[in-house]
């Protein structure tokens, strides 16, 4: 695996289960991915408010819905792996 991204405080890392090369990267600098097992990491936060990100979960049946919990802040919720994300307003899980 290369190097995590350079934004200091990577809190959580997560692997999609169904891709392994796709890894997610969360924390001080918000969220990164890796399509190609750590190699390289690009920032993925279109929508998702500057800050740091707390905890990411990763939905085990549809690996590209993601969950960002941001301190002091709602939780965030990305339907496309990472690429856009927007402000939960339900406590209800998809289906």
């Amino acid at each position: 695996m290369g190097r995590l991204p350079a934004e200091p405080g990577v809190a959580v890392l997560v692997v999609d289960p169904t891709q392994p090369t796709r890894a997610y990267a969360a924390g001080a600098g918000g969220v990164s991915r890796s399509d190609d097992a750590g190699q390289t990491w690009q920032l993925s936060g279109r929508g998702l408010p500057s800050g740091p990100v707390r905890a990411l979960a990763l939905d085990p049946h549809e690996p590209k819905w993601l969950y960002a919990a941001m301190s002091g802040r709602a939780l965030y919720v990305s339907e496309n792996g990472a690429d856009t994300w927007y402000e939960s307003r339900s406590t209800e899980p998809h289906g």
